[in-house]
């Protein structure tokens, strides 16, 4: 008589085999391998794949919610990676904004209001992206080009430094100046 209390003699079944295998060659032995691969199917497969339809029926739901809200939710990280590449690109854009305006005589004020613009104009390149946390990626990179000054350091440096310069190293300067100020203006909060 087989102890119950044993975990081998539960789970052992004809000839030794595992008791699911057991039941699986009664079956077959029985009734046939096709009825046993229906059968298979219906009470094992289906069911697994169906909760596997399940998951990802609600992964494309929410992915459709996402999209539908025209957002796309980032890591505090990805974030980051993003206002850096925000910077690689704008350090050209605002350098070639200089280069032609030098060609004038701007004054530092009116070319600091242009470079601002220009730079707010262009975090509209980041919008529907938030962060994991509730914040929107423009809104908070806006927020930082405003509080950090940007636009007024990079015009005085611009008029008083940069007239005869190479576009290559005003470009060079204007993203350096880009990280600081947006680097400092993530840590003020």
């Amino acid at each position: 008589m087989p102890n119950e209390d044993d975990p081998k003699s539960s789970e052992a079944g004809i000839a030794g085999l595992p008791k699911s295998w057991a039941v699986a060659v009664q079956l077959v032995g029985t009734f046939g391998l096709a009825v046993f691969l229906v059968l298979y199917y219906v009470l094992v497969m289906q069911p697994k794949e169906g909760e596997r339809y399940d998951q990802l029926r609600q992964s494309v739901t929410s992915l459709g919610e996402i999209v539908a809200g025209q957002q796309s939710l980032l890591t505090r990280e990805q974030a980051s990676q993003l206002e850096d590449l925000f910077v690689m690109a704008m350090a050209h854009d605002v350098s070639d904004l200089i280069v032609a305006e030098l060609r004038g005589s701007p004054t530092a004020e009116a070319l600091a209001k242009k470079v601002e613009d220009k730079l707010i104009f262009q975090t509209r390149m980041l919008e529907g992206l938030r962060r994991k946390d509730g914040g929107t990626i423009s809104e908070m990179l806006t927020h930082k080009i405003r509080n950090s000054g940007i636009g007024q350091e990079i015009a005085r440096r611009a008029v008083a430094e940069w007239r005869n310069a190479a576009p290559e190293l005003i470009t060079g300067e204007c993203r350096g100046a880009l990280i600081f100020a947006i680097k400092r203006a993530a840590m003020a909060k």
